[in-house]
């Protein structure tokens, strides 16, 4: 608890995963990919309680390792187009308690640790935010296509300007946080006023492909 304000920690977790098969039980520096996420969840000084969302029976096994409570997700919440928004409110129903906020943690974020989970909490409270996501900062120089053409859509390449003095924020996955009663209303962890928690590019990287663990364990020596 911080400032008097309840957290309780969802993961999602399913089993299925289409680019990296079992996605959330392949090793990263020889832990399975959910263990970080749960070691931690389990670090922080403010979550008061943790909850796993899966179908998987694998995970379910690491789950009940580190006496981490489990939610029983359904299949038809288990697909490769169900957004999490579904899984996240299916699992704070089926709690049946009442917290002030809702932290998703999803498992693919290996290098997000305990410190960007406790400086989130602390953003979103004493910026009074209905809802919350985890950044970093982006010197990204971004195109879109529309029809034929190709147009900047961060910047005016009349007036190009320098790399470090872009002022962006690019979402990373790692965190997010929500009133239930958005989540419970909109099927979304997004309203209400929307505040962001910064952490840096290393501890950002979100494990999609099979390069990106190699990626990250590569970024893992670096401080």
């Amino acid at each position: 608890m911080y400032k008097n304000k309840s957290f309780v920690c969802i993961i999602p977790a399913r089993g299925n995963s289409k680019r990296i098969k079992n996605k959330n039980l392949v090793k990263f520096l020889k832990k399975p990919l959910i263990q970080w996420t749960i070691n931690y969840a389990k670090k922080s000084k403010f979550i008061d309680e943790i909850y796993v969302s899966t179908d998987d029976a694998k995970i379910k096994k690491i789950c009940k390792f580190n006496d981490i409570k489990i939610i029983n997700r359904p299949k038809e919440l288990s697909g490769g187009l169900i957004m999490p928004d579904k899984a996240i409110k299916h699992a704070y129903i089926h709690i049946n308690k009442k917290f002030d906020y809702v932290m998703t943690l999803q498992p693919t974020s290996p290098l997000r640790n305990n410190l960007d989970i406790d400086r989130s909490i602390k953003d979103i409270v004493k910026q009074k935010g209905d809802s919350l996501i985890s950044v970093f900062k982006s010197k990204s120089f971004l195109w879109k296509s529309k029809r034929k053409y190709f147009y900047p859509v961060n910047y005016d390449y009349k007036k190009r300007p320098r790399s470090q003095d872009l002022n962006f924020f690019e979402e990373n996955g790692a965190i997010q946080i929500t009133k239930p009663s958005i989540l419970i209303k909109t099927d979304n962890r997004l309203g209400g006023k929307i505040c962001i928690s910064v952490m840096s590019e290393r501890n950002s990287v979100d494990i999609d492909y099979h390069s990106d663990i190699k990626k990250g364990e590569l970024l893992s020596k670096l401080k």
